[in-house]
């Protein structure tokens, strides 16, 4: 049953690349249900709420970080494209000329050495390190300019990297709010 507007001869203008691509897309189906395929794909896109459930394995990747006669290796998300993607950062082993130290341990020495309180010299630490992750999974001539509590100098660093912005509400913004209440996780 066509409708008369079903039966006015219509043309849509298109580039060949994209004619090509759309063909090679198409596969055995028809334009109608490819296009209408793709109109689906949009709205779900669109609407991507809270019936849509993303799994994501995140692979844990280690890294070494160097301060004066420490040693830190810590662990994070490697990083990929999801939404959902934050680096998780923790820190494993903290060795001090060769010798394992404890966290505790380390965050005091750090904290005389720095003439900073415990709060800053962990977060001092913690942003280094999230900072070195940057540098290893992503720009390798990462280098955040201003200080660590500058959140807004963060949120415009991951926005140039294409981070999504769940890396910066979890990686960076709650661990400020952490700094802020003297929050320590170790």
């Amino acid at each position: 049953m066509d409708s008369e507007l079903d039966r006015i001869k219509s043309t849509i203008t298109i580039s060949l690349g994209t004619k090509n691509k759309l063909r090679k897309l198409k596969g055995s189906q028809s334009y109608e249900d490819l296009i209408n395929y793709l109109i689906r794909l949009r709205n779900q896109t669109i609407h991507y709420g809270d019936n849509t459930i993303e799994l994501q394995e995140f692979q844990r990747v280690k890294g070494l970080y160097s301060l004066e006669e420490f040693k830190i290796l810590f662990s994070y998300n490697k990083f990929n494209s999801s939404q959902n993607f934050i680096f998780d950062i923790s820190i494993d082993t903290i060795r001090e000329n060769g010798e394992i130290i404890s966290q505790r341990e380390f965050l005091r020495k750090l904290m005389m050495k720095l003439n900073k309180g415990r709060s800053e010299a962990y977060y001092t630490v913690y942003f280094k390190l999230l900072e070195r992750a940057i540098q290893i999974e992503i720009e390798p001539l990462f280098r955040h300019n201003g200080r660590f509590e500058d959140y807004f100098s963060w949120e415009e660093e991951l926005k140039i990297l294409n981070l999504p912005k769940k890396s910066f509400e979890e990686d960076i913004k709650e661990k400020l709010r952490e700094f802020k209440l003297g929050v320590l996780n170790d």
